[in-house]
């Protein structure tokens, strides 16, 4: 975890959670209107559950829970320890952006996963928004967010919180605020494109003057997670190691070319780019609505963390046929907490409404 408050009293009552599926992120807001932020990866690794693995995870200090007679590393700790092993894979409670119905215990781990970095409430039923992704566009009769959803308010209220969800593509827009500037006319704050580049899936939403146009509130899968795994496949490195590469050496701008996980990568980033992009055209297009005047794009999320993503993005998007003039695409100053502080945002006005 990092930047932990020091002290409840430090901050103001309304919390944003970015519930992702590669990182869990939480943002408080301090008296100077800064924010207080802490953030752990929602990963595990499996491990023998016996006395002997218990103690050597003690000695070195790993961050483990066990449940259902299994052993799991969490966190940081999961990618540390997986890479040291050099073999093994990630496990993760969540896949795709929802809860991984692939793991019989996912709602019992992210719970454990949640409860160590959201912490208690300042105050009996402070106002909490948790970020949910809209369900896929490109499988839409696979995957729905109810149940993942659901779960997931009545695990914040358990703990006393007053939750309640936000698409995770207008917490971005929220908190980077984009402006269109209309000639003759008073700008329109709050309207924008937003697109959220998560682990599982990319979110996108076009906001009027912070009110979100339905129709443009989707998702698409195979993003972040999926550029790991294939690069996993096509080159024999271990998924893990994939991770290290992308965060601490990959630069789309300066792609070493005898390198072959980076050029993998290069690969793999513009093919999830261009049929994001082209996916949203289509249905922003299809939506027939005008827009009157240029449109900025506010980008966040890990995934487009890496040096060199906004120029493709950007080059991508020009090449699509949007149905609007650009006026830019500018990632978020703080990509990796801009969906926790947009809800942090919304909470404090939640908050405020409820008069607390």
């Amino acid at each position: 975890m990092s930047e932990r408050t020091k002290d409840k009293d430090d901050v103001a009552p309304g919390v944003g959670v970015d519930v992702g599926t590669s990182n869990i992120c939480v943002a408080r807001r301090k008296a100077d209107k800064s924010f207080a932020v802490r953030h752990h990866r929602n990963m595990l690794f499996e491990v023998e559950d016996s006395d002997e693995t218990q103690s050597m995870l003690e000695t070195s200090g790993f961050l483990y829970v066990k449940t259902g007679g299994r052993c799991y590393v969490v966190g940081e700790d999961a990618l540390r320890l997986v890479n040291m092993i050099g073999r093994g894979e990630i496990v993760r409670p969540m896949q795709n952006g929802l809860l991984n119905p692939d793991l019989g215990d996912a709602k019992r781990l992210l719970f454990h996963i949640l409860k160590a970095v959201v912490g208690d409430p300042v105050e009996k039923g402070e106002c909490l928004r948790f970020s949910v992704p809209a369900n896929p566009v490109d499988l839409p009769d696979s995957v729905n967010n109810a149940f993942h959803q659901g779960v997931l308010e009545e695990f914040f209220a358990s703990l006393g919180y007053s939750p309640r969800p936000v698409n995770e593509a207008l917490a971005n827009l929220h908190y980077c605020a984009p402006i269109m500037k209309v000639q003759g006319e008073s700008d329109r704050q709050m309207t924008g494109y937003s697109t959220s580049w998560g682990a599982g899936m990319t979110n996108t939403c076009v906001a009027l003057q912070g009110m979100p146009i339905r129709s443009t509130m989707f998702s698409i899968t195979r993003s972040g997670d999926h550029i790991d795994k294939q690069v996993s496949a096509v080159t024999g490195t271990p998924v893990g190691r994939v991770i290290r590469i992308k965060e601490t050496r990959l630069d789309l701008d300066k792609v070493d070319p005898d390198d072959n996980v980076q050029v993998a990568l290069s690969i793999y980033y513009d093919e999830m780019i261009g049929r994001v992009v082209r996916r949203s055209a289509k249905v922003l297009v299809d939506d027939k609505r005008t827009f009157d005047g240029p449109v900025e794009v506010v980008v966040c999320g890990g995934t487009a963390m890496v040096p060199g993503f906004v120029g493709r993005l950007r080059k991508a998007v020009a090449a699509a046929g949007m149905p609007f003039e650009v006026a830019d695409v500018r990632l978020a100053d703080r990509p990796f907490f801009s969906v926790s502080q947009g809800a942090c945002l919304l909470a404090a006005a939640d908050q405020s409404k409820a008069g607390r």
